[in-house]
C-alpha cells in the first residue's frame, strides 16, 4: 500500500464512521507491512486532521487514527508500538505505612490529552507535544508523588499545559462545575471508547 492509497482510504473511512476500530488497525497494519513508516503515517494523518479543521466530528476521527499510529491506545490496538509513551502504563502500585494507591498512569495522561484537545481547543499534535514535554509523563516514585497529582483535577492539569501558570486569572476555568453534566458524559464516553481506568485508586494498608 502506497502513501497515496493510505490517504485515500483513510479519507473514506473518516467520512463513513468511527475510526478507533479494528478495521482501521488492519488498514494500518497492511500499510506497515508494505513498508510504510510510522513517522510518515503520522504526518499524513496530521495533514488529514488539518484538512478537517472545520469539521469537529471528522477531525476527532482523524485524531483516533493518530492514537493508533502513535501508540496512544491499549496494546490490542497498537500497530507500530509506542513512541514517547513507553513508560506510560496502568496499575502502578505505591504504599507507605498507612496508605496505598494504584496509579493508572497511561489512563491519566490519555484523559489529560483528550481534555487539552476538547476543552483546551488545541490540535492533536500540539497536545501530544505539550504532554510529552511535561512532568506528567514522569513515573512517580512514591505515594506522595501520586497524592500531589491527585490534589488537582485532570481538567486542571490539562488547562495548565495549554494555558500556562496562573491561567485561571485570565478567566479560564480550572474545573468543569459550570458544565458538569456535559463534561461527565464526555468523560464517560472517552473512558469507554479508549478503555481507560480511573486515574487513582486509594486504599488503606493493613498492618
Amino acid at each position: 500500500m502506497t502513501d497515496a492509497q493510505l490517504i485515500n482510504i483513510l479519507y473514506k473511512q473518516i467520512e463513513q464512521g468511527d475510526c478507533f476500530t479494528k478495521e482501521i488497525q488492519s488498514i494500518l497494519v497492511e500499510y506497515r507491512d508494505s513498508g510504510g513508516k510510522q513517522k510518515v503515517a503520522q504526518k499524513l494523518v496530521e495533514r488529514i486532521a488539518f484538512d478537517y479543521s472545520g469539521n469537529e466530528t471528522f477531525q476527532d476521527r482523524a485524531y483516533d487514527i493518530l492514537d493508533i499510529i502513535t501508540g496512544w491506545c491499549n496494546s490490542e490496538m497498537t500497530v507500530w508500538g509506542k513512541q514517547k509513551t513507553e513508560n506510560l502504563v496502568d496499575d502502578l502500585r505505591f504504599e507507605d505505612d498507612e496508605m496505598g494507591v494504584v496509579f493508572n498512569h497511561f489512563s491519566f495522561c490519555e484523559l489529560v490529552k483528550h481534555i487539552m484537545i476538547k476543552y483546551g481547543k488545541i490540535d492533536y499534535k500540539l497536545a501530544n507535544k505539550k504532554l510529552n514535554e511535561s512532568d506528567l509523563i514522569k513515573v512517580p516514585g512514591s505515594v506522595d508523588d501520586v497524592v500531589f497529582l491527585s490534589h488537582e483535577l485532570e481538567f486542571h492539569w490539562a488547562m495548565l499545559l495549554v494555558h500556562g501558570n496562573m491561567y485561571w486569572t485570565k478567566g479560564i476555568p480550572c474545573d468543569y462545575n459550570e458544565f458538569k453534566e456535559e463534561y461527565s458524559e464526555w468523560e464517560k464516553d472517552i473512558k469507554r471508547k479508549y478503555n481507560l481506568k480511573a486515574s487513582y485508586e486509594y486504599y488503606w494498608v493493613r498492618k
